[in-house]
């Protein structure tokens, strides 16, 4: 005798697993998988024992959970029956859904237009305001224009004061021939 004899506990545990995975829409090679595990013993010598002992014993039970496996399956893949009311109920459901995003976009849209008022009104503010700045630099660098000027006019005005000054003090023929070049200035405009 090649292996150890199968007991009845044994044959049911295998009878009940493979015929739990047939009415569950499993295979009966998961089947023998797993009671070998529990057993013991390798998968084909589960399907062996299967096929040639326990499979006759329990020819009406396999039979049985083939069928309760094929009406589940059916069972799964018909669709819900859906009544009138139902597709009423539905399209009230669709309406209202429809009335409330509608009135949504309307404010939304009305929030839209507010917003791109407030955003020209900025906008206009903001050229207007670069616009006065623009103005204000100008004024700036003309005042800062005429400031030089005006300082440059009072230096040539000291520097000719303090040449009629040497003038009137006797230095000035001295001065004349070596001075700034304001005197001569001054006498070619007389």
């Amino acid at each position: 005798m090649k292996g150890r004899c199968w007991t009845e506990e044994e044959d049911r545990l295998l009878a009940e697993t493979v015929l739990r995975s047939v009415r569950e829409g499993g295979n009966q090679l998961d089947a023998f998988q797993e009671v070998a595990e529990k057993i013991s013993r390798t998968p084909g010598a589960c399907g062996f024992r299967w096929n040639a002992v326990v499979r006759k014993r329990e020819a009406e039970a396999f039979q049985k959970a083939k069928k309760e496996r094929v009406e589940n399956q059916l069972k799964r893949k018909r669709k819900p029956s859906i009544t009138i009311n139902d597709v009423i109920r539905q399209l009230r459901e669709f309406e209202a859904e429809y009335h409330s995003t509608r009135k949504r976009l309307f404010e939304l849209e009305k929030r839209l237009a507010e917003k791109e008022k407030k955003l020209q009104v900025a906008e206009a503010e903001h050229s207007r305001l670069t616009a006065e700045w623009d103005a204000f630099e100008s004024f700036q660098n003309e005042i800062k224009d005429r400031y030089t000027s005006l300082l440059r006019l009072f230096q040539t005005a000291r520097h000719l004061e303090t040449a009629d000054r040497r003038e009137v003090l006797g230095e000035g023929t001295e001065n004349k021939e070596i001075g700034t070049g304001v005197e001569s200035k001054v006498e070619a405009e007389s």
